[in-house]
């Protein structure tokens, strides 16, 4: 039996389709369709732009694993500030009530839609993969 590790690797693999050794919110979005599942370019860049670690905007192999497990406590705090940063209102150093609700209503959307699609995708490629 393969090991969690190797099956994430095999699925990455599939979904860098131009095996650049990244996955796209192009790349992600064709992924999703492939299985049957819907998602919009923004939804598939709002996905990246979430779980990117490097700022390039693609998931590159760690960002695809934390992303699909979920991630750590510490990650999950470390993700959050930087939500927190993007949503800041005229650089006050602040947020207000209702530009924090809006963040957290978007981050919660699109991580828990995004992660239900990745893992669709990850379940049905490696039944595949157990099939042939």
């Amino acid at each position: 039996m393969n090991s969690k590790f190797q099956e994430y690797e095999r699925v990455f693999s599939h979904f860098d389709e131009n095996g650049d050794g990244k996955i796209s919110p192009w790349e992600l979005q064709r992924c999703v369709g492939a299985i049957g599942g819907e998602l919009s370019q923004a939804e598939a860049e709002a996905a990246v732009e979430y779980s990117d670690s490097d700022g390039d905007g693609l998931l590159g192999f760690e960002d695809f694993v934390r992303f699909v497990d979920g991630g750590e406590e510490e990650e999950k705090v470390k993700d959050l500030k930087e939500a927190f940063k993007m949503y800041e209102m005229e650089e006050s150093g602040c947020i207000t009530p209702k530009s924090l609700k809006r963040m957290l209503s978007r981050l919660g959307k699109v991580r828990s839609h995004m992660k239900q699609h990745v893992n669709e995708i990850y379940h049905a490629y490696v039944a595949s993969l157990i099939a042939s």
